[in-house]
C-alpha cells in the first residue's frame, strides 16, 4: 500500500448568533467536526483544515 495527501475542499454554509464572521471560522476551526471514512482500499491517516474562507469579506469585520 502507498501513502498519498489528498486536498480536499468544502464548502459549509452555516446559521449562527455571533456578531462577527471571524467569531464563527474561529469557532468552527476549534470545535466543529468534519469526518471522512476508511474504505476497504483507503486508511484515514490524519486530516486538518488547511485554510479557511470567507465568501463575502465584506462581512469580516462587519457589525450588525
Amino acid at each position: 500500500m502507498k501513502y498519498e495527501t489528498l486536498f480536499i475542499m468544502v464548502r459549509v454554509q452555516v446559521h449562527t448568533s455571533h456578531s462577527q464572521i471571524s467569531e464563527v471560522v474561529r469557532e468552527g476551526e476549534n470545535h466543529s467536526k468534519m469526518s471522512l471514512s476508511d474504505t476497504a482500499n483507503i486508511n484515514i491517516l490524519e486530516t486538518e483544515i488547511l485554510l479557511s474562507r470567507v465568501r463575502n469579506v465584506n462581512n469580516i469585520n462587519h457589525q450588525p
